[in-house]
């Protein structure tokens, strides 16, 4: 993937910000501008955007980054603070002396994710096992992970595998939270399925779904983040006595942004169980969007980064994506999967995207990759298509 980079420097002594930069600029070919909207605009959403981060260097837009963030939410900003152009000259040339094009971003995540890169994936069938229909899915759309529920079939971990051998499964643990349903219920519920798995190798495990929807045991089995951390401790605690190298993952939240009844909203949902979410191996994300437009938005497809922002130095999966929406036909929401996929490939310290769903006896007419007669949509041959995955 080319790196295209542009450097973004104040209008106040332009051409001394640009006589510092160009040593930097002569190594890497990195364009200049002075123009805030261009750099933006610039190979979106492909490109880096350097800024020299001089104080008040940006008048028109106050706090350049916060800009940045609101108005090009999908552009990878790298950020030099430096209140002149020699100190902008001194940080380019530690650049230069070591190596580096850019400067580190957060934490080093190939500790936690040696694959390096965002996973291309899809959420199994949504009650049972998959069907012949599910494997042509999969195979047609080039996938390289896929989410089983618990429930699904113990063979379906082989055939994945025959399919791609790099196939990357994660599974969530399911239970019916129908009532009241202490830890010890909800462990037993899933104590033998987890296992069928854990035995053939399987070892990342998402510890139930959207805890803050009534539907899900909101209000039923506890009333808050805090009664859920309670809850999410227990069961964790009491498998990884049983599956000692399983890696417990913080479940997906039914996304505030989104409309969604019986649900409390999900970052109040997430601070209260802050304990819980650091005690995770990981986090789970939850990402929907209606159009383009939202798909690249903090409050929409871009949800994850509030995720990041609190939690820098956690693995992320985003275990739930999708366009909904009865009025976008299947194959414009394959090819904004497919853009999604891409968008995500580098994005440090998320390991893979799983789209919902690839089938359902009932529900989801909307999201389905395939119908129940076996005829694949548009969405697979769309994702299909999309670049390479290098």
């Amino acid at each position: 993937m080319p790196d295209f980079q542009i450097l973004l420097l104040p209008k106040a002594q332009y051409w001394d910000w640009v006589a510092a930069a160009k040593d930097y600029v002569i190594q890497f070919g990195v364009n200049l501008t002075s123009d805030p909207d261009a750099a933006g605009r610039y190979m979106i959403p492909q490109q880096t955007v350097t800024i020299a981060g001089a104080p008040d260097g940006y008048p028109g837009q106050g706090d350049i980054q916060a800009w940045f963030t609101k108005n090009y939410p999908s552009v990878r900003v790298d950020y030099v603070p430096a209140r002149t152009p020699a100190e902008f000259q001194a940080q380019l040339a530690r650049r230069l002396a070591a190596g580096d094009r850019y400067a580190p971003v957060g934490p080093d995540f190939r500790r936690l994710w040696p694959p390096g890169v965002c996973l291309a994936g899809v959420h199994g069938r949504s009650d049972g096992a998959l069907l012949a229909a599910d494997f042509h899915a999969v195979a047609e759309a080039r996938l390289e992970a896929v989410k089983l529920l618990s429930s699904a079939a113990a063979e379906d971990y082989p055939r994945l595998l025959a399919i791609n051998p790099q196939m990357f499964v994660l599974v969530r643990l399911m239970a019916i939270i129908d009532g009241f349903v202490p830890p010890e219920e909800f462990v037993a519920r899933v104590r033998g399925d987890m296992g069928k798995f854990y035995r053939q190798g399987v070892r990342y495990f998402e510890v139930h779904n959207e805890a803050n929807l009534k539907a899900e045991g909101w209000t039923r089995t506890w009333q808050d983040g805090r009664e859920f951390a309670q809850w999410f401790l227990a069961v964790r605690n009491a498998l990884k006595a049983q599956y000692p190298e399983a890696k417990f993952g913080w479940p997906g939240l039914s996304p505030d942004g989104f409309p969604m009844p019986e649900r409390t909203n999900d970052m109040r949902f997430l601070d209260e169980a802050a304990d819980a979410v650091r005690a995770a191996d990981w986090i789970g994300v939850h990402c929907y969007w209606r159009d383009e437009a939202e798909m690249r938005s903090p409050s929409g497809g871009l949800g994850f980064r509030e995720y990041r922002r609190r939690y820098p130095d956690k693995l992320l999966f985003i275990t739930e994506f999708s366009n909904p929406a009865p009025n976008v036909d299947a194959r414009a929401k394959g090819e904004q999967y497919a853009t999604y996929y891409q968008l995500l490939r580098h994005e440090p310290g998320v390991g893979a995207a799983f789209a919902f769903v690839l089938s359902a006896s009932a529900n989801f007419p909307h999201e389905a990759w395939r119908f129940e007669d076996g005829t694949l949509s548009e969405i697979v041959s769309a994702v299909g298509r999309r670049a390479g995955t290098a």
